[in-house]
């Protein structure tokens, strides 16, 4: 492990040197800086108070390396030392059993993330009284935009749509005309470039003549729109049988800063804007469902392609849950990679067990002992409410103790979870750029003897942060921050995502 985390605030770390290095810079929206909107010479307090929310706890955190200056890297991933599970018996004279090693044939692009900014010259003449150098000050800001850029990268890039986890159902008596039979049913997501595969099958049985089907849709990163398709019988008869659902598919996602209140199980109301976009869509299937029309067996790759461009070449690689998606663990087969689940109940709801199980599952087969937790705030609240009305907390006060009784804090909030196959006590990082109903169990260290990689996981950069000023062609200073790198998980045994979690509190 190369740092220890502390849970708690996060505060810019930036220093001088880096700064300095740095200022041509820019901010995560583009702003004109102008005589009409720009920072001018209003009688206020000086200098300017800037409030930047830098909060970017794994670009802080995870290793960088310089690299070979190249478009794509390769690697390997060891998934398992022994997939023939020898004993080591060995006859008089014999030829002891070769050891065999499982595999993941590893690649990432490297990709170049970039801000620009610009201030005009007369925002930058007027504004001496409020801010003395306002180009100066957005420049340095730059920086710390472009980092928070790079944190939603390193949590939900992805060159291709995610395919979305299996939904969640339920069903009533009454409100429809769902006949009473065995339903599966799958969901794809979708953008302007394509769709991608199918889901994992959910299933529901419904009762009588009259009922309905209500489907809880997972979001993805940078998906736009969801399609559902619907099969039954007993057994899931194969994706030839599993008709679109024209009627609720093609259901536009909630986008970061789009969208109306959205009220939880509980009656918490949450708005979608900025960072908090609700993790899932509620569609309800009233009419008996379609039985011809389009299979979902006419989809047979993923080509959702994410960010491209004029040519469709891909302008983003994989983070941390699309590396952990596209290289899952086949329990007890030749590759054992990452642990990805979903909550077991039906309706999505995370319990303690879900992690427990997840954790068992990554030390049993691939010694996976991750080091950290990271999930959005908003299912931080889920965990530690679970962890509460399990009963597993007890607060002690002094009974004679006059002061520690009158001091008491009210609420709880869980900032550490103990892995009970290992005994490791993992910290939880709260990231507010990680996707709503996921959490990602990082490794940093390995827990095999590798002497040529120290990191489970790594930023590899071919060229660090760098800032250019453009060529005046109009009346504005215009600049621009850059950095071209990409993200290598070299122990998928040690990286888990369960995801598809309903965000109730």
């Amino acid at each position: 492990m190369t740092g220890l985390y502390t849970p708690g605030p996060v505060g810019p770390t930036i220093s001088d040197e880096t700064v300095a290095l740095v200022r041509e810079a820019m901010a995560e929206t583009t702003r004109a800086i102008n005589t009409s909107t720009g920072l001018n010479g209003y009688e206020l307090e000086v200098p300017a108070r800037v409030i930047v929310p830098v909060i970017t706890p794994l670009v802080n955190l995870l290793p960088r390396r310089r690299g070979a200056g190249v478009d794509i890297v390769h690697w390997k991933a060891i998934t398992s030392f022994d997939t023939a599970r020898n004993w080591g018996t060995l006859a008089d004279g014999g030829t002891p059993s070769q050891v065999t090693y499982a595999v993941a044939q590893m690649q990432n692009t490297l990709q170049t993330i970039s801000l620009m900014n610009q201030v005009s010259f007369q925002a930058q003449w007027r504004g001496r009284s409020l801010e003395a150098d306002v180009r100066a000050r957005r420049v340095a800001e730059l920086l710390y935009q472009l980092k928070i850029t790079e944190e939603r990268w390193v949590l939900g890039a992805s060159a291709y749509l995610m395919v979305p986890p299996a939904p969640a159902l339920a069903t009533a008596t009454t409100g429809g005309t769902v006949a009473a039979g065995t339903y599966w049913v799958k969901v794809t997501a979708l953008n302007a470039q394509g769709q991608t595969t199918g889901s994992a099958a959910a299933k529901i049985t419904t009762t009588g003549s009259t009922s309905t089907i209500t489907i809880t849709v997972f979001t993805v990163p940078n998906a736009t729109q969801y399609n559902v398709y619907i099969a039954s019988g007993a057994s899931y008869p194969g994706d030839g049988s599993a008709w679109l659902q024209t009627g609720i598919s093609g259901t536009n996602a909630p986008q970061p800063g789009i969208g109306s209140p959205v009220t939880l199980a509980d009656g918490v109301t949450v708005m979608p804007s900025g960072e908090v976009t609700p993790a899932y869509l509620t569609l309800t299937l009233s009419a008996p469902p379609a039985t011809s029309g389009t299979a979902l067996s006419t989809v047979t790759a993923n080509t959702a392609k994410t960010y491209v461009d004029g040519s469709g070449n891909i302008l983003m690689w994989d983070g941390l849950i699309a590396q952990a998606i596209n290289n899952a663990s086949t329990a007890n087969g030749a590759t054992l990679g990452a642990q990805v689940t979903q909550p077991a109940a039906a309706n999505g709801q995370l319990a303690l067990s879900d992690i427990d199980n997840l954790l068992a599952g990554m030390y049993l087969q691939a010694a996976g002992d991750p080091d950290y937790i990271v999930m959005n705030p908003l299912d931080n609240v889920r965990l530690t409410n679970l962890v509460v009305g399990a009963g597993q907390l007890r607060y002690v006060v002094q009974a004679g103790d006059s002061a520690d009784q009158g001091q008491l804090t009210a609420q709880y909030r869980v900032t550490r979870y103990l892995n009970k196959s290992t005994g490791k006590e993992m910290p939880i990082i709260l990231d507010r750029y990680c996707p709503q109903g996921h959490m990602v169990f990082l490794p940093l260290s390995i827990p095999f003897p590798v002497p040529e990689i120290s990191n489970a996981v790594t930023i590899e950069t071919n060229q660090e942060y760098w800032g250019v000023d453009f060529a005046i062609t109009d009346a504005n200073f215009k600049f621009a921050d850059f950095v071209e790198e990409t993200l290598k998980v070299y122990y998928l045994g040690g990286l888990g995502v369960i995801r598809g979690i309903y965000p109730s509190f």
